[in-house]
């Protein structure tokens, strides 16, 4: 070893730094490198003695900042029983604190975040209104020498208190399946803070998760608090009656069922004599029922109560009820509206009194036609009003010659609408009037022919008569 020190203390006064340093480094280098074993043990043992003094001298300290400390509320229930609420919530606030501890040199490493402490104390608080309040730092290995902010501004109100209604929503709801919060406990909220905020509060409003349950289910949830607008409002600095709401569902296979339709199960009794039921209609025609799986299998149709039409001379509505509701755990509509038509009673009857109105005729033809009959059907009372007025038909003559035609009367149907009328065929002669030239020379001819003769036998007459007979007499007489 002390060869090896000699050779190292060589190596020095060799080196190119000892020989350009200065006479008074020199100097130092040559008295440090004398007994240099002796020298190095001393700085060890100077170095462990001042660590001793260090750890067991208390009045050897360092400043330590920490940063981005969060603080903590308290005095709340002081703050309550002097009747005051904050308005808002000071946790923003209380984040980024910033603190410096005086600590011994011995617990400088250890003051950390988690040994500090910072806490917002509202137990001195007495008076609404906006105010400064002082933070508060402790530290497990040291004294507090600043902390930054040192207060905070906070509003202060008083403290309210109301009851709010919980609304329970149910989401994951399945295709084919009811479901119904049955019960939510409690059903009132007590909520309690700054008065402001407190009379903000409309209602409390809580989830039900069903997503993948196909059975009733009871489940505690948590809620939140809205506002009139729907806004949620946090409760930070509110004191509510319980943290979490029971809620209750129910949950039952569900399907769209029809309405029976058969008359004799929708209505009873009879109309008016001469009215009868035209049509009976119902709305909805199916109804959503939930039930147990096995009664909901067992139905194909629902039917309701009967509606009665004893008497009735004209159409009606009224309501009804499904039968077996009480075996039904929800139905979509428990009412059903059925519309019953009536009308008068449809009569056929045979008209003989027909009015026949030719059009198209030529000018030269007369037209003649047999009696016809129709057969109307329509409401009793509008067909024996018709019988009265009685029925005319058109025959359309146009380009018809002289002769005799079976035709086809048209009835017009604006004229007889809600009639049905079916018309015999029209047996009509058609009649040719014309004189022509031919003819009335004719004619001529043989008046021409007429009048000779009877002069003849009146000249023949003349001369057989008795001669001394008086003219005037047989003129009178014609003999």
């Amino acid at each position: 070893m002390k060869n090896k020190l000699v050779h190292l203390r060589e190596r020095l006064f060799a080196s190119k730094f000892y020989t350009r340093s200065p006479r008074p480094v020199r100097w130092i280098i040559g008295s440090l490198s004398n007994n240099l074993g002796y020298k190095l043990l001393s700085l060890l043992l100077a170095i462990l003695l001042w660590n001793y003094v260090i750890a067991t001298n208390s009045s050897i300290t360092r400043n330590k900042t920490i940063y981005n400390l969060t603080g903590t509320v308290s005095g709340l229930s002081t703050l309550s029983v002097n009747k005051l609420a904050l308005s808002e919530s000071p946790e923003e606030a209380l984040s980024g604190i910033t603190v410096t501890v005086e600590a011994p040199q011995a617990d400088y490493s250890r003051v950390s975040a988690d040994n500090v402490q910072v806490a917002l104390d509202l137990s001195s608080v007495r008076a609404v209104g906006t105010q400064e309040v002082p933070l508060r730092a402790t530290s497990s290995y040291g004294r507090v020498r600043s902390i930054s902010p040192e207060t905070l501004t906070l509003t202060f109100e008083s403290l309210d208190s109301r009851n709010v209604a919980v609304n329970s929503v149910i989401e994951g709801q399945a295709e084919g399946y009811w479901y119904n919060v049955s019960r939510s406990n409690p059903s009132m909220l007590t909520i309690s803070g700054a008065a402001s905020v407190v009379q903000s509060i409309t209602s409390a409003r809580v989830v039900a998760d069903v997503r993948g349950m196909t059975d009733s289910t009871v489940t505690a949830r948590p809620y939140v608090l809205l506002d009139a607008a729907g806004k949620e409002i946090p409760q930070d600095m509110l004191n509510c009656s319980t943290s979490s709401i029971s809620v209750s569902v129910d949950i039952y296979p569900c399907r769209d069922i029809p309405v029976s339709t058969d008359q004799q199960s929708i209505i009873t009794g009879a109309p008016a004599e001469g009215f009868e039921v035209k049509s009976v209609t119902i709305q909805p025609q199916s109804i959503q029922v939930a039930a147990d799986r096995d009664l909901l299998d067992s139905l194909d149709q629902l039917v309701i109560e009967p509606v009665s039409v004893e008497g009735a001379t004209q159409s009606l509505s009224a309501k009804s009820t499904v039968t077996q509701l009480s075996d039904f755990k929800n139905v979509s509509s428990e009412q059903v509206y059925v519309n019953v038509t009536i009308t008068e009673e449809t009569v056929t009857e045979y008209f003989d009194n027909v009015r026949v109105i030719f059009t198209g005729k030529a000018e030269n033809l007369i037209a003649s036609y047999e009696q016809l009959g129709v057969e109307v059907t329509g409401p009793r009372s509008a067909v024996e009003q018709l019988r009265e007025e009685g029925v005319t038909v058109s025959v359309d003559l146009k380009g018809l010659e002289e002769g005799y035609y079976i035709l086809s009367p048209k009835i017009d149907e604006e004229a007889y609408a809600g009639f049905t009328i079916m018309s015999e065929a029209a047996s009509v002669t058609l009649t040719d009037i014309t004189y022509n030239e031919a003819d009335e020379a004719d004619d001529a001819a043989q008046d021409e022919a007429d009048d000779a003769a009877q002069e003849e036998v009146g000249d023949v007459t003349e001369e057989e008569a008795d001669p001394d007979a008086d003219a005037d007499e047989i003129d009178d007489n014609g003999e």
